[in-house]
């Protein structure tokens, strides 16, 4: 090949990899610019709502026995032919020591299969050796509504399964109307939580759930408040100091409390993109500071929506980590 030939095909294919450079380039601009949707408003969210897995069943979210092929992620559906729907059900038949027949949901086929309770000598009773949960898994926060689609974030995280800390699939979940009936006060080494009913009014269906909390749609809006109207801030707006929370605590009325943004990670893809730390003394009071319950709060910086709670840290219930809001409304506007 001639001096002038190679001059050409290279001239040729580094052209080719800047035109495919600039492409990508605009193409990533263009899904970013629409995820944030910084001039887009939605509804303040800060409802404290319950957080229901199943409809019917109990989840098994481990297994502590090596003779068995039940694994993590399974729905026991039925024991005996008989339907459950809490693992307290599923405990009574434990406790008789009989081989029981089960109803399982693995994947998206039903299955059959047997297991026999072990004798603990601990409890002086029968025990199956599976980590159970049923379908009420618990309180959560709203972090906010789209008021053209009714679709809503909540929650700031995933919900997980088993000890692999896999996200779950709850295609079957909804969020319920719940009344906080106590506080248990976060310490050291000793997480707090918001503790309310799980009841039968449902509020909306779950469609996803990932690292950034779970998402649906509403189909009982006697939550919001369709005056609490707030536009969203970019990442790359969001300032170290002063912000606020909005949760819902035991007197079920949603209130502002101040924090601190300690710091921003903007190159962070997991859902820790801020430290956070509780500042507002009457809020430390009431619960030591972050709790369970309070995952997916809201936070308001200069009247704009930044972030949603994500963790709290176990040495120190007054400081933990949040999401960009960006990140949640990216996966709200995949469903």
């Amino acid at each position: 090949m001639s001096k002038k030939y190679r001059i050409i095909l290279f001239l040729s294919v580094f052209t080719a990899i800047i035109t495919f450079s600039i492409f990508m380039f605009i193409h990533n601009n263009k899904k970013t610019t629409v995820c944030i949707a910084q001039d887009s408003e939605y509804i303040l969210g800060g409802d404290a709502v319950g957080i229901k897995l199943l409809s019917s069943g109990v989840l098994v979210m481990g297994v502590d026995r090596v003779d068995t092929d039940i694994e993590t992620g399974d729905i026991i559906l039925e024991v005996n032919n008989n339907k459950i729907e809490t693992d307290s059900e599923l405990e009574e038949y434990a406790k008789k020591g009989e081989e029981l027949q089960l109803t399982i949901k693995h994947g998206d086929s039903i299955t059959h299969k047997s297991i026999t309770p072990q004798y603990s000598n601990n409890s002086r009773t029968y025990k199956l050796g599976l980590w159970v949960k049923d379908s009420s898994a618990g309180v959560g926060t709203i972090t906010f509504y789209d008021k053209n689609t009714l679709n809503y974030a909540a929650l700031g995280h995933a919900i997980y399964e088993g000890k692999e800390g896999n996200a779950l699939d709850i295609s079957t979940g909804c969020i319920t109307k719940t009344d906080i009936f106590t506080i248990k006060k976060g310490m050291s080494k000793s997480p707090g939580e918001l503790k309310g009913t799980i009841t039968n009014e449902v509020l909306g269906q779950i469609y996803k759930n990932t690292k950034n909390g779970v998402f649906g749609k509403i189909e009982n809006d006697s939550l919001i408040d369709y005056s609490k109207k707030i536009k969203v801030a970019k990442k790359e707006d969001i300032e170290e100091g002063e912000a606020y929370i909005c949760v819902t605590l035991d007197n079920n009325i949603k209130k502002n409390y101040k924090i601190n943004i300690d710091k921003v990670f903007l190159n962070s893809t997991d859902n820790k993109n801020m430290a956070i730390s509780v500042i507002d003394e009457e809020l430390i009071e009431k619960t030591g500071g972050i709790v369970q319950g309070m995952s997916g709060a809201p936070i308001i910086q200069n009247d704009r929506l930044i972030g949603s709670i994500t963790h709290v840290l176990l040495d120190n219930p007054k400081m933990g980590y949040a999401s960009f809001i960006e990140n949640l409304i990216c996966d709200m506007n995949d469903l």
